[in-house]
């Protein structure tokens, strides 16, 4: 039988735990599984204490509030203009305004659940460089991003949108869906 490397356990270079395969983070400790990021010193995952005691550090940024708006600007188009065109294809068959509106409104979760579920970004995210990821620094599971995108973001917009408006003074610039999701929005690292 033939050895093959990537068949041996992951471990964490910092405390030792074993990691699953192709995490970026440990889930322990929160150390880079990439031993050349942040300059080739450890950086940790957002959320996850560093054995020094600080929140974050190196390779791991944060995105916050005005970046987010821009990207979610971009989508906001994109999604306007396949509501314009579904909207006339379902005015023509005779459906009424409201289930227009309900189809709109359905198309906007199914794109932004698709996307973030897919590649941890949408169209307007990829466009600026951001990314969605969990706690380990991974791409969320559905779960989380049915969480983050349904009703999460439905909390940070019922309340004056003071959910969305809460990434300019969080800490971690997480607005109160990435909370509900266990999310952060995170500067996409180049391959």
């Amino acid at each position: 039988m033939a050895y093959h490397p990537e068949d041996d356990a992951n471990f964490c270079a910092t405390c030792g735990r074993e990691q699953e395969p192709g995490a970026r983070f440990c889930p322990n400790c929160g150390a880079s599984s990439d031993p050349l990021a942040a300059g080739g010193g450890p950086n940790y995952a957002p959320g996850v204490p560093n054995p020094a005691g600080r929140q974050f550090s190196g390779g791991v940024e944060l995105m916050g509030f005005w970046i987010r708006v821009v990207a979610a600007l971009i989508d906001a188009i994109l999604i306007s203009v396949v509501v314009v065109v579904a909207g006339s294809i379902l005015s023509g068959i005779g459906l009424g305004d409201t289930a227009s509106t309900l189809i709109s409104g359905i198309i906007g979760w199914i794109y932004h659940v698709a996307f973030i579920t897919a590649k941890g970004q949408t169209i307007g995210k990829m466009i600026v460089g951001v990314q969605v990821v969990n706690r380990d620094g991974n791409i969320p599971g559905l779960g989380a991003v049915l969480l983050r995108e349904i009703v999460g973001k439905f909390l940070s917009g019922i309340a004056l949108m003071l959910g969305y408006l809460w990434v300019g003074w969080d800490k971690e610039k997480r607005g109160w869906h990435d909370h509900i999701g266990g999310t952060y929005v995170i500067r996409k690292r180049r391959e």
